[in-house]
């Protein structure tokens, strides 16, 4: 966890980089020096590429090459994993600035986000739309100087923005937490009552992990606002946080094409959800397919005008003259056509009610599915696929189905789509179909996926190992909080082939942590530490005296 403002990361800089190139790509552990080298990017007009370490290397390599990086800031830990362009090396404590002459640019930052062609598309976001988020925001939320906001969210995510370079313009404190940190319930927890935060930011399921981790919310005490945005907000949340806090709580909504947050609910006192009011200087028209505004309180397509427009994507002219077009009763409107199914309310908020396309949500990050499906058939002997969103309760996961000759071991196939693909975005559990349902269109009809008939798949170690009496209470104890039970087919798969997620899996620490009496280890309170649901059974039998 690092303590960092405006002074610290511009003053006494203790490294100068001299750039030929105005576009700059970032690659940098989570510490003051990655903040410090992106504020400083955007004081001096120099465009920049957020890079996560997290990335596979051909996923890295494809954001190069499209947005035609030739300089990589990074760290001695990832400068090995770049060999395409130029690398400058900075230690995690550096305060960099920069010297250059070239004109400044318009495009602040350039955001990878998933792309339905198989590719990421690059979203060039413009000065003068972060211009008028930091002031539309701060308008609507309180961001007085001196308070603290915590940073959980990844560099690649839009909304790091806000809890970061947005914050240090108002004079705001950033407690950032690092990697293990954000990661981690407990440590999150930590941090932010550690260090009296004032703001936070989360996706509702990042909320929901601290919520399983702690349900009385003792940590928030200090809380004063409370920003959820990025996936639908659920009631049962807000009621929750109503009752657990005094703190302000808004609902934010925006895609990255409009600039982080294009509109802001306060909920504190509400008992429905809506997605509330634009922010300055951004318009709302909700549209038919031919692009016509439909009748007020009628449900369309939400459409966003206004200073948040994003310049366009990277490479892409006919995909950015599809989503951004100009009104045709009025050419001089341009709007970005987001996907979003919505309607205005009788009181004059917006109600936000799902999608028009392919296009999904998971932990708060926009997911084509159709990537996925490009992936996965460029896997040896699939044929077709189709991936999906599986939503039972409250856990979410990507799941696939595909047609194939052959048995495949459904292991390697996740292993290689782990190689072209970020690690939210791979799917947890693999069906082999005789044949898919199709429309009158000849598309897949991915409403009839649980109509196909399910073949047999080829597992290694599929033979589920004997457990003791012991185990076996264990294992039902964790069982008995997974809503799919029916994929738990062998305890020596790993815990996302066992219907897991980070948020189901911290519900399952509580749950055996009450019912044995003992504490997870910090450094066990991630569920990348357990690499089989056998090894999670045999981590509690060693903490516990079961009998």
């Amino acid at each position: 966890m690092y303590i960092i403002d405006r002074n610290s990361i511009t003053q006494n800089s203790n490294k100068s980089i001299t750039l030929q190139s105005s576009v700059v790509g970032i690659l940098l552990s989570r510490t003051p020096s990655m903040i410090s080298v992106i504020y400083n990017a955007y004081k001096n007009h120099i465009t920049y590429v957020p890079l996560v370490p997290s990335l596979p290397d051909e996923r890295i390599t494809q954001i190069i090459k499209d947005s035609g990086l030739d300089c990589i800031i990074t760290d001695e830990k990832h400068k090995n994993r770049i060999s395409c362009c130029n690398v400058v090396v900075v230690a995690a404590d550096d305060a960099v600035c920069f010297e250059q002459s070239k004109m400044q640019n318009d495009v602040a930052y350039i955001l990878y986000t998933s792309g339905s062609t198989g590719c990421p598309k690059g979203v060039a976001v413009t000065y003068k739309a972060l211009d008028n988020l930091i002031e539309g925001i701060s308008s609507v939320i309180d961001f007085s100087e001196g308070k603290r906001i915590a940073s959980f969210t990844s560099v690649s995510f839009d909304i790091f923005f806000l809890e970061t370079i947005l914050a240090l313009e108002k004079g705001l404190t950033v407690i950032l937490a690092d990697d293990e940190e954000q990661k981690n319930p407990k440590l999150v927890a930590n941090v932010i009552s550690d260090n009296n935060v004032d703001m936070i930011q989360m996706t509702p399921s990042r909320m929901q992990m601290l919520i399983n981790y702690d349900p009385e919310l003792k940590c928030l005490e200090s809380v004063s606002e409370i920003m959820i945005g990025g996936e639908p907000f659920p009631l049962p949340m807000l009621k929750l946080l109503q009752e657990k806090t005094t703190a302000k709580i808004y609902n934010m909504y925006g895609p990255t094409e409009t600039t982080v947050w294009s509109t802001v609910s306060d909920l504190t006192n509400k008992d429905h959800i809506d997605i509330g009011k634009p922010i300055l200087n951004t318009q709302i028209y909700i549209l038919d397919e031919n692009m016509k505004e439909v009748p007020y309180g009628e449900k369309g397509e939400i459409c966003i005008a206004g200073y948040g427009l994003a310049k366009g994507y990277v490479n892409a002219s006919e995909l950015t003259a599809k989503r951004f077009a100009c009104l045709p009763n009025d050419p001089n409107v341009r709007v970005y056509k987001t996907g979003d199914i919505g309607r205005y309310l009788p009181d004059g908020n917006l109600e936000c009610s799902g999608r028009n396309d392919n296009q999904v949500k998971i932990r708060g990050h926009r997911v084509e599915l159709e990537e996925i499906e490009f992936c996965a058939n460029q896997f040896e002997d699939v044929i077709q696929s189709t991936a999906r969103l599986n939503s039972d309760g409250e856990d979410k996961y990507i799941e696939i189905y595909y047609t194939s000759e052959k048995d495949i071991d459904s292991n390697q196939l996740k292993q290689f789509l782990s190689l072209k693909l970020p690690a939210h975005m791979v799917p947890v559990k693999y069906s082999r179909v005789k044949d898919f349902v199709y429309t009158i269109n000849d598309k897949i009809d991915r409403n009839r996926l649980n109509e196909t008939e399910i073949l047999s798949e080829k597992q290694e170690n599929a033979k589920i190992q004997e457990l003791t009496e012991i185990q076996q209470k264990i294992f039902e104890n964790i069982i008995s909080k997974i809503e799919d039970k029916s994929v738990i087919t062998n305890v020596q798969a790993d815990l996302s082939e066992a219907g897991l997620d980070s948020v189901t899996f911290i519900g399952i620490v509580v749950s055996l942590e009450a019912a044995y009496d003992f504490e997870f280890d910090d450094d066990k309170l991630l569920m990348t530490e357990f690499p089989t649901l056998l090894s999670l059974i045999e981590y509690v039998e060693s903490k516990t005296n079961v009998k």
